[in-house]
């Protein structure tokens, strides 16, 4: 078991059946193939079949999910991609 109270983000898979997560400050969306998660890290999907929450406390950013799990995706966010650009288009 991992220490769950964390400041920062952290994931940890069993099996790719079980996942715990800290860091985590939204659920964006759910459904039994996908769950999109805001974490401290950006955007995150966690995609598969017969996926459910198991324990959600966003109060601490604790969230463990369940299910078969096939991919997980880490997605830029937008904005931090825009500064990137403009900042390597300028110091070309």
């Amino acid at each position: 078991m991992i220490d769950k109270i964390s400041k920062g983000h952290r994931l940890v898979m069993e099996n790719r059946e079980l996942i715990e997560l800290t860091g985590v400050q939204k659920v964006q969306s759910f459904d039994p193939k996908e769950i999109i998660l805001e974490t401290k890290l950006g955007i995150l999907s966690v995609k598969g079949d017969q996926l459910g929450i198991k324990m959600l406390n966003l109060e601490e950013g604790l969230v463990d999910l369940q299910g078969s799990i096939s991919a997980l995706i880490y997605h830029r966010n937008p904005s931090d991609a825009s500064r990137r650009g403009f900042l390597n288009r300028v110091f070309r």
